[in-house]
């Protein structure tokens, strides 16, 4: 895979969601996060490439 700079879009609820997940310092739940929303969209927008 060629890697390019991305730029991801978070709505408010996710922004919410990720500073509560740094605030809990919950390392599961950071995980998910990266992995169920961060993640897909870096694929996706290198995809777009």
């Amino acid at each position: 895979m060629n890697l390019k700079t991305v730029h991801i879009v978070l709505n408010p609820d996710e922004i919410q969601h990720m500073m509560s997940i740094a605030m809990d310092e919950n390392r599961e739940e950071a995980l998910s996060f990266i992995k169920q929303t961060l993640l897909k969209r870096v694929e996706k927008a290198l995809q777009r490439r």
